[in-house]
């Protein structure tokens, strides 16, 4: 994101380009002639607005153009096409935002700015972005903790592009935040990326854990299910009798070859 420096005339446009339904943001230079000018104004206080466009698919009527604006570094108020008008989000914001929606004139612009930023660009965005697409590869895993006794799954999206992807947590159905952190969307050192979810659970309860990953690549969320129904001293019990198993049956297979071979011997003795 390229940011003019402060006490100039500045404006930052984006395009957000939400394809089922994720985030891919690309800087257009050529959409300067519609971007609405930011700068210091007469107490140097610095204000600025980000320019959104929000696509679903390529059905151009679905298209939502987006504008956050800043005073001082302060979130102040956005402009959604879909609701039609601003809303305030702080007391100036506010004041602000109302005076906008009763300017007929303010409101036709955006109107007449979601066709040229957002809906005559559809195609283009999806053609340049799609040729650069990578699904991400899904991981669902244990892993030691220091101490306490708690246990930690964490769940991998790995080789992923573009870059914007969410990991999400849920048990029974329901999602959740508790306990769950994330590292940062790591590069690989190339074009593509990846990202870890960890999520602290109490082993033993009997829940459906599951993690679902979101990406532009994805025509329906990848889901993940963990099996929380065994502890891991119940798991390590099952691994120790199944290894015991495949050694009993491996003694059994070499007794009989033995037995086989021993019988076999003997009748060719009696024989002679």
């Amino acid at each position: 994101m390229y940011q003019f420096p402060e006490k100039s005339s500045t404006a930052r446009s984006h395009f957000d380009f939400n394809m089922k339904p994720f985030k891919y943001s690309l800087l257009l230079w050529f959409l300067s002639p519609y971007v609405t000018d930011c700068s210091v104004d007469e107490d140097g206080y610095f204000m600025y607005a980000d320019f959104w466009c929000s696509m679903h698919s390529r059905e151009k009527e679905q298209v939502e153009y987006l504008i956050d604006w800043y005073f001082n570094k302060e979130f102040t108020m956005n402009y959604n096409s879909t609701i039609g008008n601003w809303t305030g989000l702080t007391p100036a914001g506010m004041i602000t935002a109302s005076a906008h929606n009763n300017n007929k004139g303010d409101l036709l612009q955006r109107k007449v700015e979601r066709e040229l930023i957002c809906v005559e660009n559809v195609e283009l965005i999806y053609n340049v972005t799609e040729e650069y697409m990578a699904e991400p590869s899904i991981s669902l895993q244990e892993v030691d903790v220091a101490s306490g006794h708690n246990t930690m799954l964490v769940c991998s999206a790995y080789d992923f592009h573009p870059k914007y992807i969410k990991v999400s947590w849920h048990r029974d159905g329901q999602e959740v935040t508790e306990g769950v952190t994330e590292s940062e969307v790591l590069t690989n050192g190339d074009w593509t990326y990846q990202v870890h979810s960890y999520l602290e659970y109490t082993p033993g309860q009997q829940d459906q854990i599951s993690c679902m990953v979101e990406h532009a690549t994805l025509s329906e969320p990848k889901i993940l299910h963990w099996d929380s129904s065994l502890d891991p001293s119940t798991k390590s019990f099952l691994a120790g009798g199944v290894c015991a198993l495949l050694f009993g049956a491996i003694f059994l297979c070499f007794g009989l070859i033995h037995y086989w071979k021993k019988s076999h011997h003997t009748h060719l003795t009696t024989v002679l």
